[in-house]
């Protein structure tokens, strides 16, 4: 049997935390560097297909922090982050949803035994569990690649293919990995390792720059259950 391995992008694609992590981000930059009012260069970050580690240095940039500050301060960002989101997850919030079809690709993929699963996301690993667990999607994904392996989602992909392969004991070559996501960056790191891109706009990319980023397949979103099945180059019996 010849194993098929999807990544999943985590935010915009899976779900959408309704700016949990921004305000989180936030909450970490005042009470770890006293930043008030940064909320406004936080507006000025695109978070999109970003890494966590490239995030925080960008808003620092905006907000006038020396970048030795950063290099100082970063690992306490990083852990009063996860504190606020934490808190942020627990809290009720009826603006936070699964992305369409999502669930249901995700049974059908899961129920297959020619398909593993992973994520590739640019958040720190304890923030993109957090993010899926109210939702209950955790357990679809045993392992993947996040922004605490690698800065660079580029080596992120590589990782999490490495990682779901030796999970699955196979040795998985890169024209049977796919990736799904909602940015560039997603398309950008699928192309950089072999893998083939699959693109569904979330609405926080434009999709004209997504048609420019060339993805093997554009979708209109996951809730065509056949289209992203053939995007995947997987047919509809197991």
């Amino acid at each position: 049997m010849r194993l098929r391995l999807v990544l999943f992008d985590l935010d915009g694609t899976l779900v959408d935390c309704a700016g949990a992590g921004r305000r989180s981000l936030e909450a970490a930059f005042r009470s770890v560097l006293g930043i008030d009012g940064i909320e406004a260069p936080s507006r000025k970050v695109r978070f999109e297909g970003k890494t966590d580690p490239w995030i925080i240095r960008d808003i620092a940039r905006e907000a006038g922090v020396p970048p030795e500050r950063i290099e100082e301060t970063e690992g306490r960002i990083r852990k009063a982050y996860l504190a606020a989101l934490r808190e942020e997850m627990a809290r009720p919030d009826p603006r936070r949803r699964v992305m369409p079809g999502v669930r249901e690709l995700l049974d059908v993929l899961r129920g297959r035994p020619d398909v593993r699963l992973g994520l590739l996301t640019g958040n720190l690993e304890e923030g993109a569990r957090l993010k899926l667990a109210p939702f209950g999607l955790n357990p679809h994904f045993p392992t993947g690649g996040f922004s605490s392996d690698a800065p660079d989602r580029r080596e992120i992909a590589r990782i999490a293919r490495e990682r779901v392969s030796r999970l699955a004991h196979a040795s998985v070559p890169a024209e049977r990995v796919a990736v799904v996501g909602d940015t560039e960056l997603d398309v950008d790191c699928a192309r950089a390792n072999g893998f083939r891109a699959i693109a569904v706009p979330s609405g926080w990319v434009p999709r004209e720059r997504l048609e420019e980023a060339r993805p093997d397949a554009l979708l209109d979103s996951l809730g065509d259950l056949e289209a992203a099945l053939r995007a995947l180059e997987i047919d509809g019996a197991a």
